[in-house]
């Protein structure tokens, strides 16, 4: 009768090889960085100021609804930040985020609640056009400049 062997062939068990100390620290760099790049890539860009004060000081603004990592808003940042100084049209764009007590206070002024709408506004602070939400930076463009003409 040929006895039952248990285990691998040969009798000996391998055991596993555990990682070098320097490829775990390594790994986990790898995954702090990796994170720290996906947060910082989802706040928002372009600098935009939140000083809703300059409405009405003699300057066309455009404001923009946002809240932070909503797609919508986003991409309306996006498209505003591949505008040229010349295609801005002397608007000033500034950023109503709707998670601050400012922000939600000039939605409810006027009646929105939805990020991602574009409002621009005369020197006088009066409301010329909203593009809820715009559809490209050309429209973007064409709305700032007619504002900043003064032909709304």
């Amino acid at each position: 009768m040929a006895d039952a062997q248990s285990g691998p062939p040969g009798g000996r068990r391998k055991q596993p090889k555990n990682l070098p100390r320097w490829a775990s620290w390594l790994l986990t760099l790898g995954v702090i960085f990796g994170s720290i790049g996906l947060i910082w890539q989802s706040l928002p860009g372009g600098g935009f100021s939140t000083d809703l004060s300059r409405i009405g000081q003699g300057e066309p603004v455009a404001v923009l609804t946002h809240e932070t990592a909503n797609p919508t808003s986003m991409g309306v940042m996006d498209e505003i930040n591949a505008l040229g100084a010349e295609e801005h049209g002397g608007v000033e764009f500034l950023v109503a985020d709707l998670g601050t007590p400012e922000g939600q206070d000039f939605a409810e002024r006027l009646g929105v609640s939805s990020p991602g709408i574009l409002f621009f506004f005369d020197g006088q602070g009066e409301m010329q056009e909203a593009l809820a939400p715009p559809e490209s930076a050309e429209e973007i463009a064409t709305a700032a400049r007619s504002v900043a003409d003064g032909r709304y």
